[in-house]
């Protein structure tokens, strides 16, 4: 994992959003390939390994491997739809891509000049400067509203779109498979027979002044 996308991960247990500290065991040209990343406000602590940080705790990150190395070969054109869909055209933004869209992580980063945190990814995709390996079970290591837009695939578990809704910007947009109901609140912008996209609406300000107490 990159050194500076590091900054980006948070605890995945319910406090206040804080940083992580590093202990670094193996750093080679800023990447680091051994570490354990410590909570200050619970003491949680998370490895990486390989230079995978690891939040699953444990728990199976269970997965079709057949399904999605069956779209290896469609990398560029996964990169394409993810940059359509989520609406990456911000360069410097964050993106989120979950199970086989992670297969796009590396093209999308370098056709979009964003970040990427590629969820569950397998094995083929690499880190690099701009695309951080993560694994998790049902949980998204990042701040709210901190990411420009999040990919899932069908193999993860149905929580995770709450997951993905909370870490989106207003504005921002989810892709999810269509097995998976949407929330009536959440805006559709399109689907087909495989995935919906839906976009996070941005809060409104009263524009009201408050009246002077008399």
């Amino acid at each position: 994992m990159f050194i500076e996308l590091i900054d980006s991960l948070r605890c995945i247990n319910e406090h206040d959003d804080t940083w992580l500290v590093a202990s670094f065991e193996t750093v080679s040209n800023r990447f680091v390939l051994e570490a354990s990343l410590g909570c200050p406000s619970c003491s949680a602590h998370y490895p990486v390994r390989d230079g995978i940080a690891d939040f699953s705790l444990g728990q199976s990150t269970a997965s079709c491997d057949e399904e999605r190395r069956a779209a290896s070969h469609l990398r560029e054109e996964l990169a394409t739809r993810a940059g359509a869909y989520l609406n990456a055209t911000q360069p410097g933004a964050t993106i989120v891509l979950g199970g086989l869209w992670a297969y796009a992580a590396n093209d999308l980063a370098e056709m979009a000049d964003v970040r990427v945190i590629a969820l569950n990814a397998p094995s083929e995709v690499k880190e690099s400067a701009r695309v951080a390996l993560v694994k998790t079970a049902n949980r998204i290591p990042l701040a709210p509203d901190s990411v420009h837009g999040v990919a899932l695939d069908a193999w993860f578990p149905l929580a995770m779109t709450e997951e993905a809704w909370r870490v989106v910007k207003p504005g921002g947009r989810v892709v999810g498979p269509v097995s998976f109901d949407r929330p009536a609140e959440w805006t559709v912008l399109a689907h087909d027979e495989t995935y919906w996209v839906a976009e996070k609406q941005p809060q409104l300000v009263s524009l009201e002044r408050p009246r002077a107490s008399l």
